[in-house]
C-alpha cells in the first residue's frame, strides 16, 4: 500500500534532467537509479517524473498569479517538487542556461525546490564548494582553478600553481562521474591538458594526487550522517569510480568520529534535506574532496546492497516531503 507524509500534498516528483544520453546511456541509467527511484517514490504516494527544461512552460500574463504547465498539464507549489540539480557533463553543455534560469524562475514562482538554485550552483562547481566550505573542521583539498582557453601555452597560468606540487590530479571542474581527469607530472604535461580543454573553454581544477588513498562518501539527510559507503583505488587508478579503476565496498560503515564535526559544519552551510560528502583518507588524515547535492544511489542487484540503496533514497524522498510541507506552511508561494 501506498504511504504517503499526510502533511504533504505533493503528488509528483520532478526531476528536471536534460536528457541527451545515448541508448546505452538511457539503459543503463534506468536501470541503475531512474526505475528503482520511481518504485521507491511510488510507494511514498509520489509520481516521479525525469523532465527536460524545454518541458515546462511558463505563464506569466499575471505575473502575480504565475502558471506553470508541465507537458501542458497545470502543475502548482502545492502539487509538485522540483528536483533542480545542474548537470553540466560535455554532452549537457547546450542545457546549463536553460537549467540555471530555469532553476530561478522555478523558485521565484513558488515552488519548493529542496536543492536551492544557489546552492545548486556552488555544489556543481568544485572550487565555488572549497570556498563555500573554506572554515571546515576538516581540511579541503588544496585545489587551484583555471579556464582552458587559446592562450593556455602562455604560461600565465604558471603562478596560480606555485603553491601545488607535481604529481596533480586535473579535472573539468564541473563534471562528474570520473569524465576527464589526468595525472600530471610536470608543467608541460599540465600546459598540454590545459590546451586540451581549451577547445571547449572548459574549466579545470587542479589537486594533489593521493595514491593509495581510501574514500568515503557520507550520504546525509536532514542535516545527519544516514549511510557511510566505503571505496578503494585497485591499484594506479585515478580515483574510485568504478569507470577509472576504482571500485565501492559491498559494505557500509558506520562515520568515524573524526568526521562527525565535519558532517555537523557541513549540514550548516547546505540547507537542503539530502546531500553527499566525499572523504579522503591519506594515511590517518582526512580530506573533503567534494559535494553532491543529488548524489547517486545505484541499484545493482546485490540483495544487501539494494536493501541500503532504497533505505537511502527513501529517507531522502521523506525528507523532500517534509520539507514541501513546512514550506507550504510557512506561506511558501512566490518570492
Amino acid at each position: 500500500m501506498a504511504e504517503t507524509t499526510a502533511a504533504s500534498p505533493a503528488r509528483r516528483l520532478s526531476w528536471i534532467y536534460p536528457d541527451r544520453g545515448t541508448a546505452w546511456q538511457r539503459r543503463a541509467e534506468d536501470e541503475a537509479v531512474w526505475e528503482p527511484y520511481r518504485k521507491v517514490a511510488a510507494d511514498l504516494g509520489l509520481e516521479m517524473t525525469l523532465n527536460k527544461p524545454e518541458e515546462i512552460a511558463v505563464d506569466t500574463t499575471d505575473a502575480t498569479r504565475p502558471r506553470l504547465y508541465l507537458n501542458g498539464d497545470p502543475v502548482t507549489p502545492a502539487d509538485t517538487i522540483f528536483v533542480t540539480s545542474l548537470y553540466s557533463l560535455p554532452h549537457q553543455s547546450q542545457d546549463v542556461e536553460n537549467q540555471l534560469f530555469l532553476f530561478t524562475i522555478l523558485e521565484r514562482a513558488g515552488f519548493y525546490l529542496p536543492i536551492p538554485p544557489a546552492l545548486s550552483y556552488i555544489g556543481e562547481d568544485k572550487t565555488a564548494t572549497m570556498l563555500h566550505l573554506r572554515n571546515s573542521p576538516v581540511p579541503l583539498l588544496p585545489t587551484v582553478r583555471v579556464i582552458g582557453g587559446r592562450e593556455a601555452m602562455s604560461g600565465h597560468f604558471d603562478p596560480a600553481f606555485a603553491n601545488l606540487d607535481y604529481p596533480m590530479i586535473v579535472k573539468p571542474a564541473y563534471w562528474g562521474m570520473g569524465l576527464g581527469i589526468s595525472v600530471v607530472h610536470n608543467v608541460h604535461d599540465l600546459r598540454g591538458v590545459i590546451g586540451l580543454a581549451g577547445g571547449s573553454d572548459t574549466a579545470l581544477v587542479a589537486q594533489p594526487y593521493l595514491p593509495g588513498v581510501h574514500e568515503k562518501r557520507v550520504y546525509c539527510v536532514d542535516g545527519r550522517a544516514h549511510t557511510v559507503l566505503e571505496g578503494v583505488k585497485d591499484g594506479y587508478c585515478l580515483m574510485v569510480t568504478k569507470a577509472v579503476g576504482g571500485r565501492h565496498e559491498r559494505g557500509y560503515a558506520s562515520l568515524p568520529a573524526d568526521l562527525e564535526d565535519a558532517i555537523a559544519y557541513a549540514a550548516s552551510r547546505l540547507p537542503t534535506p539530502y546531500f553527499c560528502v566525499d572523504f579522503l583518507i591519506d594515511g590517518d588524515r582526512y580530506w573533503i574532496s567534494e559535494i553532491e547535492l543529488d548524489g547517486a544511489v545505484a541499484f545493482n542487484g546485490d540483495p544487501e546492497q539494494d536493501r541500503i540503496a532504497g533505505s537511502i533514497v527513501r529517507s531522502r524522498f521523506q525528507a523532500y516531503q517534509a520539507g514541501h510541507a513546512a514550506f507550504l506552511a510557512g506561506g511558501g508561494g512566490p518570492a
